[in-house]
């Protein structure tokens, strides 16, 4: 096996490992390749590897960092393109990036859906991408809220809690690979897409007050 042959030469240091990380992970399985094995399929000293992750749990932070960096540009990217007077718009709009992002990042999508790194997620630097993006659905469904477009007594963080575990499932479909033998013969990230915005759309109108 020679990863260091699949990653770009010109890369520094800090890439090239995350990336020989992610495909370490594909090829033996493992959720947690170390350092150690990152560095002899690098094909450098250990040592100089351990300058920039002195230990095995640096660079797997380091990894899912990169990961939520990648997510959390996605989202912000599309919440601008979209109408700003349309908050519930945008909210569809944080699905299909995210979406988006599972499909082209496979690899991190996996990692961060491994159970075992559930105390990895609650480290304060990488915590605070995740609060972010959570502070950024709350605040979109409160401007509904306040537009008319929710019910005045809805339940902003169920909700967003609804929409994270359904946004997530439909991710873990497309990675998986499961999503055509749901929707047999169509484009499986444009299947994907229709029932997130399906899933806000009825959410959306069934908060509304049923004389709306």
């Amino acid at each position: 096996m020679n990863i260091l042959n699949s990653t770009k030469s010109s890369m520094g240091l800090h890439e090239q490992a995350i990336n020989v990380t992610l495909e370490l992970m594909d090829d033996m399985h493992s959720a947690t390749p170390s350092v150690s094995e990152v560095a002899r399929a690098i094909g450098m000293p250990e040592e100089r590897l351990r300058s920039m992750f002195p230990d095995d749990q640096h660079l797997l932070i380091a990894v899912v960092e990169q990961a939520l960096v990648l997510l959390i540009d996605s989202c912000t990217r599309s919440v601008v393109k979209v109408d700003p007077n349309d908050p519930v718009a945008q909210f569809t709009a944080i699905g299909d990036a995210y979406l988006e992002w599972a499909d082209r990042n496979r690899g991190q999508f996996r990692l961060m859906s491994d159970e075992r790194l559930m105390t990895v997620l609650h480290e304060p630097k990488l915590r605070r991408y995740l609060n972010s993006l959570v502070a950024l659905m709350k605040r979109l469904l409160k401007r509904a809220l306040d537009n008319g477009q929710l019910h005045p007594k809805e339940n902003i963080e169920q909700m967003v809690l609804s929409s994270r575990c359904f946004a997530y499932g439909t991710a873990r479909m497309i990675v998986d690979g499961r999503m055509g033998e749901w929707a047999p013969g169509a484009d499986p990230m444009v299947t994907a897409k229709q029932l997130i915005r399906d899933f806000v759309r009825r959410m959306a109108r069934s908060s509304l007050p049923q004389h709306a």
